[in-house]
């Protein structure tokens, strides 16, 4: 690295995104941040390709722009998401780049949390729309345990307590569980008249018709036709079969506010995420074995904003494996991480002068803030 160096106009931009968004900073090289830009998914695993090269393509623009910066040169480029290289140069490719990295799963939220932790951040649990935990160890040994994605794992995330809402409604329904204010606030926020709309939407991607309209619904340029069984079902150009996972996980904060008004069905969804992800958080710590170890697990994601919510149960979960570890929560965004990262790569130290850059200019972009 070239210590304390600083050249007369250098600018690094950082990039993070996943399966509900992805965030963009602009920043100098001597840490004073410029602009912010936001933007729908890009994880392609789960939305189309030419969707997530939009997204991306405007996350950045509008953070460019925001600084007064979309024709100016940038010296790196950090981005960490679930996108290919190809896909991250076709949506940066009228913009001049000098140098594009990719970061490591994990790293962009450690290097968020590692210079305002306190002490050694020895896992990180991010818990937006799936769910994963890295781990690292003082002499450089990782482990990594959750990421399965929506059909396989995804535990304690946006989406899984999203999907454990519908489930709980659809439980209610048969008077296996009681009953909860879910059921209005999902169906009001969803569009949905009742469970067998929400049902058919969820599962099957499938339009459930009425006397009333299912005539004016099939026909050649309606977009949907009619089966032998009198269902209406889309036509596959309209199918979001089933309900994409980023709209699943959408009904999080509804959860939020059910089990803030008191609703004990939400409330024990929110408890059991918290235990989920704790158990992801221990699967690592054990994995490096660092159960005796005095260390900080950091939390990031949309999740986690429920706060004790979750983060009681979370905690109460990695404290009886790990006693000396503590939780800590963040103080910004991992997309501050990829900034830092890529002034790394600029080969520039951060120090003192950088990180307070970073505090000072943060307050015009609270998307930055956890």
């Amino acid at each position: 690295m070239r210590e304390g160096f600083r050249s007369a106009a250098g600018y690094v931009v950082g990039v993070d995104g996943g399966g509900s968004k992805v965030a963009c900073l602009v920043a100098e090289d001597t840490g004073r941040l410029c602009g912010y830009g936001r933007a729908g998914p890009v994880n392609t695993n789960y939305v189309e390709r030419p969707l997530a090269v939009e997204a991306l393509r405007r996350a950045v623009r509008t953070a460019l722009e925001a600084g007064g910066l979309l024709g100016a040169t940038i010296e790196t480029l950090c981005i960490s998401a679930p996108i290919a290289p190809e896909t991250v140069d076709e949506a940066l490719a009228e913009l001049t780049i000098r140098r594009v990295i990719h970061a490591a799963e994990g790293e962009t939220p450690r290097w968020a949390a590692h210079y305002w932790a306190g002490m050694h951040v020895g896992v990180t649990v991010d818990a937006g729309t799936g769910s994963i935990a890295r781990g690292w160890t003082p002499d450089g040994h990782q482990a990594g345990a959750g990421g399965w994605g929506a059909t396989l794992g995804d535990e304690g995330s946006g989406y899984w307590i999203g999907l454990q809402a519908m489930r709980a409604i659809c439980e209610a329904q048969d008077g296996r569980s009681e009953e909860t204010a879910l059921a209005q606030l999902v169906f009001e926020h969803l569009g949905f008249r009742d469970v067998w709309d929400m049902v058919f939407q969820v599962s099957y991607g499938m339009v459930r018709p009425t006397e009333a309209d299912a005539p004016a619904r099939v026909g050649p340029d309606s977009g949907a036709e009619r089966t032998r069984s009198g269902l209406v079902v889309r036509k596959p150009k309209d199918v979001h079969s089933p309900m994409l996972r980023h709209e699943v996980a959408a009904v999080c904060p509804l959860v939020v506010r059910a089990a803030q008004e008191g609703d004990r069905v939400a409330r024990r969804i929110l408890v059991a995420a918290g235990h989920e992800l704790g158990r992801l958080a221990v699967a690592v710590i054990k994995r490096l074995y660092m159960t005796p170890e005095a260390f900080a697990v950091v939390p990031f994601g949309g999740v986690f904003k429920a706060g004790e919510l979750v983060l009681g149960s979370f905690r109460e979960t990695i404290t009886a494996a790990a006693p000396n570890a503590q939780v800590v929560l963040p103080r910004f965004e991992p997309v501050v991480g990829a900034v830092l990262l890529a002034l790394d790569d600029l080969g520039i130290t951060i120090d003192w002068p950088i990180l307070e850059a970073i505090e000072q200019s943060s307050g015009r972009f609270p998307g930055c803030r956890t």
